[in-house]
C-alpha cells in the first residue's frame, strides 16, 4: 500500500472519529477510485454508512472487504452491527459469532451480541454475552447497563442493581445510568428508591422516558395525580410520545376512566401504528371495539417478516379478545393458542420443576421456625390461581373502612432473596437455617415497606396470587398473618388465565396441557397448606361469591373479625386504583357470565381437560 494511500485512510478516520461523517465518506470512497479492493478502506465506508444509518449500503460494501480478507474479525463484527440495524437478528448474530471465533476477546463485540440477544427477548443467553465482555473489560459502563436490564428482565434485580451501580460510579452524572437504575427498583417494588432515581435522571438530563417511569412509581405509591402529571408533562413538551399516551391509556383504564384509556390508546397508535401492546389494551376494553382498518393493520403486522414474536403476541391476543366480543368462539381460541404457543416455544413449561418444588416443600415445612409478632397491622394475603377472584375478593375487602388493598406487591419474593442471601442457601431450604430472630426481623422488614409505602392501616391486603407458594414461608415471618384462598372451577380459571400475556416466566400460562398440570399441582400445595394453616385461613369459591355475595362477603368480615358495612355491597363504587387485568370488571356490579365460560370454545380446549383429568 503506497503511503499516499496510508495517509488518506488516516486522514478518513481522523474525520470519523471528529464526527465529519460526510467528508469521511468521500475520503474512502477516494481511497477505492484508485484502490477498488483496499480492504481497510472497504471496511472503514462501511462503518461509515452504519454511522449514517444507512445499514444496507454497509452491508454492500463490507460484503466487498470480505471477499478481499475472509479472516478480519471486524468486517464480520460491522456486518453483525448493520444487520442488527436492520432488525434481522439471525444475521446479525451470525456475523457477530464469526467475529468472536476470528477473535473472542472483544468486548465490544460480546456487548453487541449481548444486544442482539436482548432485542429479542432472549435475555439469559444476552446476560451472558454481557457478563463474558466484563471479565474482559471490567470498567465498561455501558456494557454494566445493558448487563443490569437484562439481568431485570430475568429476575436477578440484586446483582443487576449491583452491575448499575457499578456503571454510575464511572459515570455518575449519566441520566440513561439513572434511569435504569430506577427501571430495576421499580421492579423489585423500591418505589421510594426508584422515585428518587427517576428525578435523579430528570435532573441531569431532560430524560423524558425516565418521567414517563417517574409516573409509574408515583402510581405505584397511590400517588395518582402526581403520575398523571407526569404523563401531561411528557405530552406538553412531545405530544407524539407514544410510550407517555400507552402508560396514560393504562393509568386511565386502572382507575375506571375507560373512555379517556381508549382515546389514549389511539393516540399512541396514530404516532407509532405498529404498537402492538395498545392494540391489545385497545382491544380488552369492554366498551370498545376495534375498528375494522386497527383489524387489518394487526392483520398485516402479522404476515410482515419483520415483526417480531414478542410483538406477535400481543397482536394475536387483539385479535382473539376481538373476536371473543363478536362471538366468534372458535377463532378466537385460535388466535389465543397462537399467541401463547410464540410464548410456549420461548419459554416451554417444564412440569417436574413444579412437582420436585412440591415435594420439597412438604418435606421441610415441619423443620421451619417461626418468628415473633411485630406491630399491630394485620397483614391478609389473598392468593390463589390467577384469575380466581382474587381482585374481586380485595375489591370488596378494601371497600371497608379499616382495610387497604395494596395490590399486587413483590415484597414477599424480596425477603425471600433476603433470606437466600443470609444463610447462602437457596429457597425453601434456607427456611430450615433461619433462627427465631432473622424470621421475627423479616417479618419487620415486611410490615416496616407496609407503612412506609402505604402508611397507616389496620388491616393491609397483599393480593399477589402467587404467594401461595410460599405460605409457610410467609406463616414464619408473620405469625399473625391471614390467607383467603380463593377457588375457581378448574377449566374456567386456566381458560381465563390461557388468553392473557402473562410473563415469559409464568411458563405454565402459555400451554393448555401445562396449564392443567400447573394447576393440580397448586391444589395439592394447597392442601397442605390447608392441612396446617387451617385456622387462619378462609376458602372463597368464586362460583359461590358471584351466587350469594352478601354471604361471602360475610364469611369474610367474621374471618377478619370485622363489622359487615353496606359499602362493602357496592364495592364496584370504591375509588382505587387496580393495577391487574380485572381492572374493568371489579367496577361492575356481580355477573355470573364467566361461570362455565370456557364451555364456548369446544374441543380446542380438550388438552386442558385431559390434564386437569377431568372426563367431559
Amino acid at each position: 500500500m503506497n503511503q499516499q494511500i496510508v495517509e488518506q485512510l488516516q486522514q478518513g478516520f481522523q474525520l470519523l472519529q471528529a464526527g465529519q461523517i460526510d467528508q469521511a465518506k468521500l475520503c474512502f470512497e477516494a481511497i477505492l477510485n484508485v484502490d477498488a479492493n483496499n480492504e481497510f478502506a472497504l471496511n472503514l465506508l462501511g462503518v461509515t454508512y452504519l454511522r449514517l444509518a444507512q445499514p444496507q449500503q454497509a452491508i454492500d460494501v463490507l460484503h466487498r472487504a470480505l471477499k478481499v480478507n475472509q479472516k478480519d474479525s471486524e468486517t464480520y463484527a460491522n456486518l453483525g452491527l448493520a444487520f442488527k440495524d436492520l432488525n434481522q437478528w439471525s444475521k446479525a448474530q451470525g456475523f457477530l459469532e464469526q467475529s468472536l471465533q476470528i477473535n473472542p476477546k472483544q468486548p465490544t463485540v460480546l456487548n453487541n451480541l449481548g444486544n442482539v440477544f436482548a432485542a429479542q427477548n432472549l435475555h439469559q443467553q444476552a446476560a451472558k454475552c454481557f457478563d463474558a465482555a466484563l471479565k474482559l473489560a471490567p470498567d465498561y459502563p455501558e456494557c454494566l447497563s445493558n448487563f443490569a436490564q437484562s439481568l431485570k428482565e430475568i429476575g436477578q434485580h440484586t446483582i443487576g442493581l449491583k452491575a448499575i451501580g457499578a456503571a454510575r460510579k464511572l459515570e455518575p452524572d449519566n441520566s440513561y445510568f439513572a434511569n435504569v437504575q430506577g427501571e430495576i427498583e421499580l421492579a423489585c417494588g423500591q418505589y421510594q428508591a426508584a422515585e428518587k432515581s427517576f428525578n435523579n435522571a430528570i435532573s441531569l438530563g431532560d430524560n423524558l422516558v425516565a418521567k414517563v417511569n417517574l409516573s409509574t412509581a408515583l402510581k405505584q405509591t397511590g400517588c395518582y395525580a402526581k403520575a398523571k402529571d407526569c404523563l401531561y408533562e411528557v405530552l406538553a413538551i412531545e405530544e407524539n410520545n407514544t410510550e407517555a399516551h400507552h402508560h396514560l391509556g393504562v393509568l386511565q383504564e386502572q382507575l375506571g376512566e375507560f373512555d379517556q384509556a381508549a382515546s389514549s390508546f389511539r393516540r399512541a397508535l396514530q404516532y407509532t401504528p405498529n404498537h402492538a401492546s395498545s392494540f391489545y389494551q385497545l382491544a380488552k376494553l369492554k366498551q370498545q371495539s376495534l375498528s375494522k382498518q386497527e383489524v387489518e393493520k394487526i392483520n398485516n403486522l402479522l404476515t410482515d417478516p419483520v415483526t417480531p414474536d414478542v410483538f406477535k403476541v400481543s397482536l394475536y391476543l387483539a385479535l382473539g379478545v376481538h373476536a371473543d366480543k363478536q362471538k366468534h368462539f372458535h377463532q378466537a381460541i385460535e388466535y389465543f393458542i397462537q399467541a401463547k404457543s410464540l410464548k410456549a416455544k420461548k419459554v416451554p413449561y417444564q412440569a417436574e420443576i413444579t412437582e420436585q418444588y412440591r415435594h420439597v416443600v412438604k418435606e421441610i415445612q415441619p423443620q421451619v421456625g417461626q418468628g415473633q409478632v411485630v406491630g399491630n397491622m394485620q397483614p391478609v394475603f389473598i392468593v390463589g390461581m390467577p384469575r380466581s377472584g382474587t381482585s374481586l375478593t380485595e375489591q370488596i375487602l378494601a371497600s371497608h373502612s379499616q382495610v387497604f388493598g395494596a395490590g399486587e406487591l413483590g415484597f414477599i419474593n424480596d425477603l425471600m432473596k433476603q433470606a437466600e442471601q443470609q444463610t447462602q442457601t437457596r429457597y425453601p431450604y434456607c427456611l430450615t437455617k433461619l433462627s427465631t430472630q432473622s424470621l421475627t426481623h423479616l417479618g419487620q422488614t415486611y410490615k416496616q415497606r407496609i407503612t412506609q409505602t402505604f402508611g397507616e392501616h389496620p388491616v393491609v391486603i397483599d393480593k399477589n396470587p402467587l404467594n401461595y407458594n410460599f405460605i409457610g414461608f410467609i406463616k414464619a415471618i408473620l405469625p399473625d398473618a391471614k390467607f383467603i384462598y380463593c377457588k375457581r372451577q378448574a377449566m374456567d380459571n386456566c381458560v381465563s388465565i390461557f388468553k392473557l400475556p402473562f410473563d415469559d416466566n409464568q411458563s405454565y400460562a402459555h400451554d393448555l396441557s401445562g396449564l392443567g398440570h400447573y394447576y393440580r399441582e397448586h391444589q395439592a400445595l394447597m392442601t397442605i397448606w390447608q392441612q396446617q394453616f387451617s385456622d387462619d385461613m378462609l376458602q372463597i369459591d368464586y362460583e359461590n361469591m358471584v351466587m350469594d355475595q352478601q354471604q361471602q362477603t360475610q364469611n369474610l368480615m367474621d374471618f377478619l373479625g370485622l363489622d359487615y358495612e353496606d359499602a362493602t355491597d357496592e364495592f364496584y363504587k370504591t375509588e382505587r386504583i387496580v393495577m391487574t387485568p380485572s381492572a374493568e370488571q371489579v367496577r361492575q356490579p356481580i355477573y355470573t357470565s364467566s361461570v362455565n365460560n370456557w364451555q364456548k370454545y369446544g374441543d380446542a380446549v380438550l388438552p386442558l381437560a385431559e390434564a386437569l383429568q377431568i372426563d367431559l
